[in-house]
């Protein structure tokens, strides 16, 4: 069985990890594993960022709430949105450690 050669400048050039000419069906899964991991890295840094992102912001939040010149009437009327921005956080944070930790456990 003669194996087709890719035309020079081909589009699957990047396939052919050992630089024959020939794109086998193991350098085709090869490279689909990397792109693969490459998926779930960047899957896994948004959440991180994202994550991260919630923490910072609830501790912006909570430490403008006790400088002296938000008044204590402010504070009251924020006080039903600020209980829902702390549990959606903590629901945030959670499941991202959650999965997380059920990710590396796998």
């Amino acid at each position: 069985m003669v194996q087709k050669s890719l035309q020079k400048d081909s589009a699957y050039d990047h396939y052919d990890m050992d630089g024959d000419g020939v794109v086998t069906d193991e350098e085709l899964e090869h490279a689909k594993q990397i792109k693969q991991t490459e998926y779930e890295l960047r899957k896994q840094l948004a959440q991180r960022r994202m994550a991260t992102a919630t923490l910072i912001a609830m501790g912006v939040f909570t430490f403008v709430m006790f400088l002296p010149f938000v008044s204590i009437e402010r504070i009251n009327a924020l006080s039903d949105i600020s209980n829902l921005f702390y549990i959606s956080g903590a629901g945030i944070v959670g499941a991202f450690m959650g999965a997380t930790a059920w990710m590396n456990r796998k």
